[in-house]
């Protein structure tokens, strides 16, 4: 009861918060058969894992858990170390909801004897083996043996040298998983004694993409010491937080990034999906972008919604807009960008068919001002957007002359346009100076796809920052917005070099799949 009044809360917090920052596990060893004498073991670190990176973190052996309104709290369920080989673990009604969480975009994580469960039912019992990828058959004795890390890039095998030395059982599979997974580490068969091997080609710890959601697993995890090693743990909190958000690789420490906001987390949603507040993962001045819905004929209809568990983006979220937008109420923050620092953004993101309101004028994001009275047209800021047929653009205004698209104010627009609901990495970028500097923009690649200039004034104060639209407009709300959706946006405080751009869509591209 306890750990159901846990669930119970969690849930209870979920349509407010969704996915925030904190990961909810659930730490799973329902049985029926083998235990190991590891088992308490296995549950003690996972919940240590939780204590250190500030997680949720549910232990259990009760499989009433197993229902879809509680699994609903859960980020990704950890199958530890438990095993299935005398009997059933779950009835139906379980066995359903378990798929549903997979099939509805869950997170999972198998650790050693989650592929020694056998006796569910032809129908399930096949799911189940494709969610682990494999069954496990039988194994020589205990022993160390050597493991080929094959894929350091992933996020739970980053920290690992080409080689790994470790005490453990050594399983054979009932076949090889190799086609349909994505093998991290695999078993060198010279290395260990005994006839139960594989043929050479021997996988033993892989991720994969299954029936809508993500599964994680190791054969690794058998004897007691192994839990203590640094390097399994790090293995698994890999597994999990992959398995959780789709986070192949991590995020490359480069100095300035001044704005992150990721769909993936701190996107507070009301009546539904409908978002009301898009937080900043970067710990500054800049918090929260929120919902703008002033000067609306429709009351709400300000607000964009939150798209979950997009398969085309290895199961990442996206916000979508149809004229929409979210303010930052941050006045100055992003001033600097404009006179004198420079900068550069990142956008993950799609397009729909535009709606022109003037023509050309779509715009994703900005923080463009109207300087004053006297100098009506002479708008200053930065901001980025559509034409009607999809090309992306960016533009600088500087305040020092009046105009939609001249030296004061130039259009630097791709020569071709995006494809509707394909999902693309549209980036732009600024020199720094106070005299004539160029800018960048780029799609997909490190190659730009236009330049401009613009002669930079360094008393440019532009307005506050929009996302879905160019400006902070209450008397033309959702004019001059565009249509599509953005699952992640950064802007960085200066121009990165070449190498450090490179370094990011590396980054963004694998993890969002994106061509």
């Amino acid at each position: 009861m306890k750990y159901l009044k846990i669930v119970l809360i969690i849930a209870i917090i979920l349509p407010k918060m969704v996915l925030a920052q904190s990961i909810r596990v659930l730490n799973f060893q329902a049985d029926n058969g083998f235990e190991h004498d590891s088992k308490d073991e296995a549950l003690a670190m996972i919940e240590n894992l939780g204590r250190q990176n500030k997680w949720y973190v549910v232990s259990t052996a009760d499989t009433a858990m197993l229902r879809p309104k509680t699994l609903e709290a859960f980020d990704v369920v950890v199958f530890n170390n438990n095993c299935g080989t005398d009997g059933r673990i779950f009835s139906e009604q379980q066995q359903r909801a378990l798929q549903h969480y997979i099939r509805n975009g869950g997170g999972f994580v198998g650790i050693h004897c989650a592929g020694a469960i056998w006796q569910e039912g032809d129908g399930f019992q096949q799911w189940y083996e494709g969610l682990i990828g494999t069954r496990l058959v039988d194994h020589p004795k205990v022993q160390k043996a050597r493991l080929v890390v094959e894929d350091q890039s992933h996020i739970s095998t980053q920290h690992l040298e080409e080689e790994w030395y470790v005490t453990d059982e050594y399983h054979r599979f009932s076949h090889n998983p190799r086609k349909n997974v994505n093998v991290l580490i695999s078993l060198d068969e010279t290395s260990y004694e005994g006839e139960r091997k594989m043929g050479g080609d021997h996988p033993f710890t892989w991720y994969q993409h299954y029936d809508g959601g993500r599964s994680f697993f190791t054969s690794l995890g058998h004897t007691e010491e192994i839990y203590a090693n640094a390097h399994f743990q790090k293995l698994v909190e890999g597994g999990i937080r992959w398995a959780a958000n789709g986070v192949l690789v991590k995020m490359p420490a480069i100095d300035g990034l001044l704005l992150d906001l990721n769909a993936d987390y701190d996107v507070e949603i009301e009546e539904g999906n409908k978002v009301h507040t898009w937080r900043n993962q970067v710990d500054n001045a800049i918090k929260d972008f929120v919902k703008r819905d002033e000067g609306r004929e429709v009351a709400g209809s300000g607000r964009p919604r939150l798209k979950l568990n997009i398969p085309k983006l290895n199961g990442h979220n996206a916000i979508v807009f149809h004229r929409q937008e979210l303010l930052n109420d941050h006045e100055d923050a992003f001033d600097h960008l404009i006179n004198g620092s420079g900068h550069t953004w990142f956008s993950v993101m799609s397009v729909y068919q535009q709606v022109p309101d003037l023509p050309g004028v779509n715009s994703f994001f900005g923080n463009l001002r109207n300087s004053n009275v006297e100098k009506k047209g002479h708008y200053e800021g930065f901001w980025g957007g559509f034409t009607d047929d999809n090309r992306p653009w960016l533009g600088v205004r500087n305040a020092l002359g009046p105009g939609r698209w001249n030296t004061h104010n130039p259009l630097v627009d791709a020569p071709e346009p995006l494809e509707e609901g394909k999902y693309y990495l549209v980036m732009g970028r600024m020199e720094p100076g106070t005299g004539e500097v160029t800018m960048e923009l780029f799609v997909n690649n490190d190659t730009p796809v236009a330049k401009g200039n613009i002669m930079v004034n360094p008393q440019s104060n532009a307005s506050k920052m929009s996302i879905g639209q160019e400006r902070d407009a209450i008397n033309h709300p959702g004019k001059e917005s565009f249509d599509g959706e953005i699952a992640r946006f950064l802007i960085f405080e200066r121009p990165l070099s070449d190498d450090e751009m490179q370094q990011v869509i590396r980054y963004l591209k694998t993890s969002y799949n994106l061509e």
